[in-house]
């Protein structure tokens, strides 16, 4: 009953196609590209995108008041608890773990040195799904455990097993196993505090600046996409590709961009009132800045490895106008209002719209600057 409660409250079609969605595009990238990927630095950002999942869980299911909710039936509390937990697994199993699997897998990098035997690579891949889970179980107790000494147990232990990975996976696999099985099995409750989004004064008020600002969401999904434009920057030069492709990136910010179908009744009340066309030119102009200074950084980098000062600088203005613009436009003519929870808006196909208009603005960057040569 309390995994039927789970489900039916929080997970929506939304999630599996998001998950399919996010398998065929790694299976296909992997497949394609020469890359081979080190298993230890893949377990690190497998780890890594757990916890970042399991943070949007915390803040959309157990932070949102429906969790407890939910609590109000005839159902024990630790047994709804465990049901989350079990849930957020299988959540962070489709949507991180299988698709940086198939990637790592794909891309050769299922074991060390030559080409990876079948054993070896069915061994690499067990202990990369069974990390992957541990990894779910402990970053949900980590952003939502009843007690403070389990949130701190639960981030030692997730640092701890990430370094033993690198010395000893089975040894990391068996830890991870263990503690996610402890943490799941004795849990008697979850809480998980949202602050209030507000805004933040400087002259004018910025949506933009308060949902950053508040919400714990927006500043890992800020920090990490930045990250992977700055990894994938690296990756690519080092390969010889002198193109500021990875700028796109930092615009996959699906809680900015998705901002006003997250929060339907304030979408409501700026439409409504006077002066919502300055309201939403204004959200669009704190977007297209947050993306720039994003891309100030990607570019900084960049230019460091060698890479052309104007067509970064023109690709880095283009990647955040882009990007932002398509995000608001979709918001005013196109908003999510039928979803059962603030995760399906964040897996909604409709996120990678953005990225596309950010990577043609590359590719234009890109032509013209051929032309130019």
């Amino acid at each position: 009953a309390a995994l039927k409660a789970v489900i039916g409250q929080f997970v929506g079609r939304q999630s599996v196609l998001g998950a399919v969605i996010l398998c065929a595009l790694a299976a296909w990238f992997g497949a394609s590209t020469d890359l081979r990927v080190n298993p230890r630095v893949a377990v690190t950002g497998l780890v890594l995108a757990a916890v970042g999942l399991t943070a949007t869980i915390a803040s959309a299911w157990i932070g949102s008041g429906r969790w407890d909710d939910l609590a109000r039936f005839p159902i024990r509390r630790d047994e709804l608890a465990r049901a989350t937990y079990l849930v957020a697994d299988a959540v962070v199993l489709l949507e991180a773990v299988v698709p940086i699997v198939l990637f790592v897998l794909l891309t050769g990098g299922g074991g060390s040195g030559r080409s990876p035997g079948v054993g070896t690579t069915a061994a690499a891949a067990v202990e990369m799904i069974v990390v992957g889970l541990g990894a779910g179980a402990l970053g949900l107790a980590l952003w939502a455990g009843e007690r403070s000494g389990l949130r701190w147990v639960a981030g030692g232990a997730l640092a701890v097993g990430t370094l033993l990975w690198w010395l000893a996976p089975a040894a990391s696999a068996l830890l991870f196993a263990a503690c996610a099985l402890a943490v799941t099995t004795y849990s008697r409750d979850l809480r998980a505090r949202r602050r209030q989004v507000g805004t933040v004064g400087g002259g004018r008020h910025s949506l933009v600046l308060g949902e950053l600002a508040t919400v714990r969401t927006t500043q890992v999904n800020t920090l990490m996409m930045l990250a992977v434009a700055l990894v994938v920057t690296y990756t690519m030069t080092g390969r010889g590709l002198m193109i500021p492709l990875p700028m796109a990136f930092v615009v996959v910010n699906t809680p900015l961009n998705a901002y006003f179908s997250r929060y339907l009744s304030t979408r409501t009340v700026v439409l409504a009132a006077p002066g919502s066309r300055r309201v939403l030119v204004a959200y669009a102009r704190d977007l297209t800045l947050l993306y720039t200074a994003s891309n100030c950084v990607v570019g900084a980098l960049i230019v460091w490895l060698g890479g052309g000062i104007a067509e970064t600088v023109a690709a880095g203005v283009l990647v955040a106008l882009a990007g932002a613009t398509t995000a608001v436009l979709l918001e005013v003519y196109r908003p999510l209002t039928s979803w059962k929870s603030e995760r399906d808006v964040m897996r909604h196909p409709r996120k990678y719209l953005p990225l596309a208009a950010a990577l043609l603005a590359v590719l234009a960057v890109r032509a013209v600057g051929s032309l130019a040569a």
